[in-house]
């Protein structure tokens, strides 16, 4: 436990030394993108209101704290397809039992290839269409009349997150903590990045059947550092949550209900749900309806204030999810399809050793 925590405080330093050290820093809103498009098909058929989510080794994701939480269904793969297919992403989480303290790990990657590069197609010849003449508007970046653009001369290139998402969890008196350590691979064509931050979340049980949870995402006000030097800094993230579940007598039947708020605080957006001043609040709803611990319904509102929905199947040792979310009304940007398969790892390891 010792080595544990003089690891976790040099990590610490690690990041408080890198962000403070002196460079070319920008604080920008996006980058770690792979982490806020990431989820499995159950949580994100629920409009990703997850922060008091708990049972799969995907929950931590959006709640550290529900690192000590995981099921029996201790292994998930989810495969999701975004804008008509032009984005593609895998995302594999799993519980290391290995530790005093469980630990969750999550592994994740993004990419999208074929990026047309048009910045060097446009023959700036000039009103005349001649090069080397001097003419008006010759070299000055404006498709002016007389010129065009070249088709040979646009190149493709391809951009890729790989991303890990290690957590733990403790619990003090009634209240559950986690923390979880971030890393974040971000290649560009040609360019490369890496970056590192922390989360951290809280989750309580003040009532039967009863959660709420609190999460900070990036609470070190996480980095990404670029191979030429520069530097962006992200702001943190706050997202609070309510859930209840209640259970039919008579019918086996159960629905859960839950609904997060989410702030940033890098500023309000033209979609948030609530503004006040500079700040603004999106907020997310889902609704579970599970009949006999086998069959769930889903729908959902995201972030984007987009319907979601989806269907689950369950069984001892192996579970199938499917969503389907919605792209904003007028966007052209089609749908989003994911499919995620979780089992029980102790199956996974016995069905593999019995081949």
């Amino acid at each position: 436990m010792n080595f544990y925590h003089s690891t976790l405080n040099k990590i610490l330093f690690i990041i408080i030394l890198l962000s403070t050290a002196s460079s070319q820093t920008y604080w920008v809103k996006y980058g770690w993108e792979v982490f806020k498009s990431a989820g499995d098909a159950r949580i994100l058929s629920l409009g990703g209101s997850a922060v008091t989510d708990f049972g799969t080794s995907v929950s931590p994701l959006f709640n550290p704290a529900s690192s000590n939480r995981v099921g029996l269904h201790n292994f998930n793969y989810t495969h999701q397809s975004r804008l008509a297919g032009m984005i593609n992403s895998d995302l594999i989480g799993f519980q290391i039992n290995s530790y005093t303290r469980p630990i969750n790990l999550i592994l994740m990657h993004e990419g999208i290839d074929q990026i047309p590069d048009t910045r060097n197609i446009l023959l700036d010849f000039g009103f005349d269409g001649v090069p080397g003449t001097g003419d008006i508007g010759e070299n000055n970046g404006l498709l002016d009349d007389g010129e065009r653009l070249d088709e040979n001369k646009i190149k493709y290139f391809s951009q890729r997150q790989i991303g890990f998402h290690l957590s733990t969890a403790w619990e003090k008196k009634e209240l559950t903590y986690g923390l979880a350590l971030k890393g974040l691979n971000h290649t560009l064509g040609e360019y490369s990045a890496f970056g590192v931050g922390l989360d951290f979340g809280i989750l309580a049980r003040p009532w039967d059947n009863g959660q709420i949870g609190i999460t900070i995402q990036d609470i070190s006000t996480s980095w990404l550092v670029w191979d030429n030097g520069t530097v962006e800094r992200f702001k943190p993230t706050i997202i609070s949550g309510i859930a209840h579940t209640y259970a039919f007598k008579d019918l086996p039947i159960a629905i859960n209900a839950m609904g997060n708020f989410i702030w940033e605080l890098s500023g309000k957006n033209f979609d948030d749900d609530l503004k006040f001043e500079n700040h603004g609040v999106k907020l997310l709803l889902g609704l579970n309806i599970i009949y006999n611990q086998m069959v769930a319904v889903r729908i959902g509102r995201n972030k984007t204030g987009t319907n979601t929905a989806g269907i689950g199947l369950s069984w001892e040792n192996i579970s199938l999810d499917y969503a389907f979310l919605n792209e904003p009304v007028n966007s052209g940007l089609g749908a989003t399809h994911l499919i995620s398969l979780s089992a029980n790892s102790e199956w996974i390891f016995s069905y593999l050793k019995n081949i």
